[in-house]
């Protein structure tokens, strides 16, 4: 299945839930099929195929988007001929977001400090909360 040229929105915000690439990728992908439905039922194989993973490393995805609260997963059963019923699909319903984390909007620094900008042809500043200072271009 090949998406064409449309579009889909994300939030920002996803970025600060910390999703691994295949977990981002099976979210995005998810998010893209179901459109302003919030629904869809791709298979397990659409779903590794369209992502580049294995349907194992797709699985595990979708058990950790449904334990964070990203999707909720409706299984879907079909009645048999001989009166058995069989499970035949999942459908996946695009939740609202998870509360953000409270790490939100904190980037870890390594060794601490502060960290200074320079236009061209300007002083440098700081960038650490709106201080500036007036030191010199080395």
């Amino acid at each position: 299945m090949i998406l064409g040229e449309r579009f889909f929105k994300l939030s920002n915000t996803l970025f600060y839930f910390h999703l691994m690439p295949i977990k981002f990728t099976v979210y995005s992908f998810l998010v893209s099929s179901a459109g302003q439905k919030e629904k869809c039922w791709p298979s397990m194989k659409t779903i590794a195929a369209n992502c580049h993973c294995s349907e194992t490393a797709a699985r595990e995805a979708i058990a950790v988007l449904e334990r964070r609260g990203f999707i909720r997963r409706v299984k879907r059963y079909q009645d048999r001929p001989n009166g058995s019923v069989r499970q035949t699909s999942n459908a996946y319903y695009i939740q609202d977001q998870p509360p953000i984390p409270v790490s939100w909007g904190h980037t870890p620094t390594r060794g601490g400090g502060v960290i200074y900008e320079q236009d061209e042809g300007e002083q440098l500043k700081s960038s650490a909360a709106g201080q500036e200072s007036a030191l010199e271009p080395g």
